[in-house]
């Protein structure tokens, strides 16, 4: 053979090997489209490995029921570990000041999530902390669906505590504390409140407790000009499951406040009215609300779990919005509290939590309307909370991972022996069951942060009242 010949075998032979290497590496960018099911085949998500888009994936749902009574039990936690009312948090800290006085609260447990980072001899009197190791011993199907470093492992608290007899949660972060030394809000589902009359599908819950020019993170851009909403009327035994009180200090706004009101350097030290009472919303409006001052009676225990698909900065507002919208199909509604914990943050990169929250700018006042108009026809509740789940992954508002994370939520729920709710076959609105017809509320407006003001804090509007609300009941 020539060495012309061999020349051109050779030259050849490296061709055909780049052509196959150029159509493995080419396959493999655009590889053909991936399957992901969830466990019981309710959902199938079809999906381009290398399409980041939720919005244009194609999802079938199967007319497969779930059927969550033939779910089996986990063993039950020996009768000495359980506790009726419970604290949730995760910290990559060591005990902060924060965290000791939450210890210190008579009456109530606290469960600490660790991390990755968390130091491994963390430790604290009446706290019980689930190390990394101690997560996946625990026996949870949401376990190996959480990625670590994210504060969505604070889920694995919340079936710890819901698992050893939870009938109230409250959860916080590790630097916020309740005022008082106590945890106060309602602590009971149904009550005598205030409600909002108003069509609006978007409250801000600020403007009440007297600070009309803030707005709190995960409020629609769109709807910060909206007038605000003074109207309300009496109603008694009203159904809230989830209370959020506000917090004084440096209180829970996005990074546009942040940039645009205060001065460099300069902490948040703003307060809101102690003398405004609690307000409740109706169906049918919302307001976003966080993971920092919350308290979970029993009925919305299920609601707590946080998404893992979406940035952190948006995570606690996005399962805010949803359980809020479920929490209507059990007849409850959310309520908002005056200030009882102050917060001090810790250093942020602004402009990084303004990336972080881009999807709040960008598709929170689209998911409200989306949450406002949805319905489902699923006879059983979590039926019903897996369907909206999967719904909001064809919206793309999170994706598919999330609502496979639903549902081993729900499942988890039924093997640790919580109560699925049950849906009432005649909602009764409170609003049907009003006293003393409506009573119009002014707030009385507090001094704000604005931007050349320094630490000062400075009244800009006009004050409507001298020292408390003023009520005008209007009859009929």
């Amino acid at each position: 053979m020539s060495r012309a010949w061999i020349t051109f075998l050779a030259a050849f032979a490296v061709a055909l090997l780049l052509g196959v290497f150029y159509t493995l590496i080419h396959s493999k960018t655009s590889s053909p489209i991936v399957s992901t099911y969830l466990t019981n085949s309710n959902l199938r998500v079809l999906k381009s490995s290398n399409d980041t888009n939720t919005a244009d994936s194609v999802v079938e749902i199967n007319t497969k029921e779930i059927n969550w009574k033939e779910i089996p039990r986990l063993p039950s936690p020996p009768k000495g570990e359980f506790h009726d009312k419970w604290i949730v948090l995760t910290t990559i800290n060591s005990p902060t000041a924060d965290v000791k006085k939450l210890a210190g609260i008579k009456g109530w447990k606290v469960v600490v999530v660790g991390d990755t980072k968390t130091p491994a001899d963390w430790s604290h009197p009446n706290c019980i902390f689930l190390s990394v190791e101690k997560q996946k011993s625990l026996g949870y199907g949401i376990h190996d669906l959480l990625p670590y470093k994210s504060y969505a492992r604070k889920n694995i608290g919340y079936l710890y505590a819901i698992q050893r007899g939870a009938k109230i949660i409250y959860e916080t972060d590790d630097e916020n504390s309740p005022t008082s030394g106590e945890i106060t809000f309602h602590q009971q589902e149904t009550g005598d409140f205030l409600v909002y009359k108003t069509d609006s599908v978007v409250i801000n819950p600020y403007e009440h407790f007297g600070q009309s020019t803030i707005w709190p993170r995960g409020y629609p851009l769109e709807h910060i000009a909206d007038p605000p909403s003074h109207r309300f009327v009496k109603c008694p035994g009203v159904d809230t499951a989830i209370q959020q009180g506000v917090v004084n200090g440096d209180p829970d706004v996005d990074a546009i406040f942040r940039l645009t009101r205060k001065d460099q350097g300069v902490d948040l030290k703003v307060e809101f009215d102690a003398d405004a009472p609690p307000v409740v919303l109706p169906p049918y409006s919302m307001a976003p609300f966080n993971s920092q001052n919350t308290l979970f009676l029993n009925k919305a225990l299920w609601g707590m779990l946080l998404p893992i698909t979406v940035a952190f900065r948006v995570c606690d507002i996005w399962r805010g919005y949803w359980a809020q919208r479920l929490l209507w199909d059990v007849g409850s509604q959310l309520s908002f509290f005056p200030p009882n914990a102050v917060q001090f943050r810790n250093a942020h990169n602004y402009l990084d939590d303004l990336i972080d929250e881009k999807m709040l700018y960008h598709d929170a006042g689209r998911f409200v309307e989306f949450l406002v108009k949805w319905k489902s026809d699923k006879k059983d509740f979590f039926s019903r909370v897996l369907d909206l789940s999967i719904a909001m992954v064809q919206e793309g508002f999170w994706e598919a991972k999330d609502a496979t994370l639903t549902e081993a939520w729900l499942t988890d729920l039924i093997r640790v022996g919580y109560e699925m709710p049950a849906i009432p076959t005649e909602p009764k609105p409170c609003l049907r069951h009003t006293e003393g017809g409506e009573t119009l509320l002014f707030f009385k407006e507090k001094p704000s942060s604005y931007l050349r003001a320094g630490k000062e804090l400075k009244y800009i509007l006009e004050q409507k009242t001298g020292s408390a609300f003023f009520y005008r009941e209007k009859r009929g």
